[in-house]
């Protein structure tokens, strides 16, 4: 993962506040993006500033912005959604060149050694690094919009889990199809745990049920289904009737012999 270059202001809104103090003339941004002359726009006090000029994200105003001025840099749309994601790799070359910068050279670490070779090996201590480096876990709680889409955040590798929150503040884990199922008998039981049955001879079927598989819960709901009037309901609960006794002998008719 690369190094983080950017506020969160410039990653998420696009935007860099600078204040003015009547003297300064030059701006310097510190965008991951380079300005060209249609993905910015710039503003002082929330008005048209007066003439500019840009070279790369240094922006030098022809007269300096007013003592205390707010002057803000905003990137359109389009160059913000492009930079989202670049923090994510410090680039190969960059790591080259700071190699050489520091290590190689007269009187420094290595004396002389070709640029191919210093190459080889930046890319294999990046392999070395993937196999190596501690995880880091760090979490954010967010507003899901109603387009159901969010940024990922800018240092983000993978997810370790996601949860959503109720109205009594309680975090419920959302766990992967494969950790979740629906039953298809929701059974009702006795105090012994043993399904019971109508006088159909059928099993009597809950309305709800709660079904743990692993970690994860989800509840779901069926159809009351016909209860005999033998038997008795308190608060979604159902009491069974009697069981007749059954001879070892004859033959059973409608719960009699």
């Amino acid at each position: 993962m690369g190094l983080l270059t950017e506020t969160n202001a410039q990653y998420y809104s696009g935007q860099q506040a600078f204040i003015g103090d009547g003297v300064n003339t030059v701006f310097t941004c510190t965008f991951n993006t380079e300005l060209t002359a249609t993905n910015f726009t710039v503003k002082v006090n929330n008005a048209a500033p007066g003439a500019f000029t840009f070279v790369g994200n240094v922006i030098t105003f022809a007269v300096a912005p007013a003592n205390l001025a707010t002057v803000v840099v905003q990137l359109n749309q389009a160059a913000i959604d492009a930079n989202h994601g670049n923090y994510e790799y410090i680039s190969l070359n960059d790591i080259i060149n700071n190699f050489i910068v520091a290590y190689i050279g007269v009187g420094k670490l290595i004396p002389n050694v070709k640029r191919t070779d210093v190459m080889f090996h930046a890319k294999r201590g990046l392999q070395e690094f993937s196999y190596d480096t501690l995880r880091s876990m760090k979490s954010q709680e967010l507003t899901i919009p109603p387009s159901l889409s969010l940024i990922i955040p800018q240092d983000y590798v993978n997810y370790v889990n996601l949860s959503w929150v109720d109205a009594a503040g309680v975090k419920h884990i959302i766990y992967p199809t494969t950790l979740t199922s629906n039953p298809t008998e929701l059974l009702i039981q006795d105090g012994s745990g043993v399904p019971t049955q109508n006088n159909q001879g059928s099993n009597n079927a809950n309305t709800t049920t709660t079904t743990t598989q692993g970690q994860g819960s989800s509840q779901i709901t069926a159809n009351r289904p016909n209860i005999p009037t033998t038997g008795q309901i308190v608060q979604n609960s159902y009491t069974p009737p009697v069981r007749p006794t059954i001879p070892t002998t004859g033959i059973i008719v409608k719960d009699g012999v």
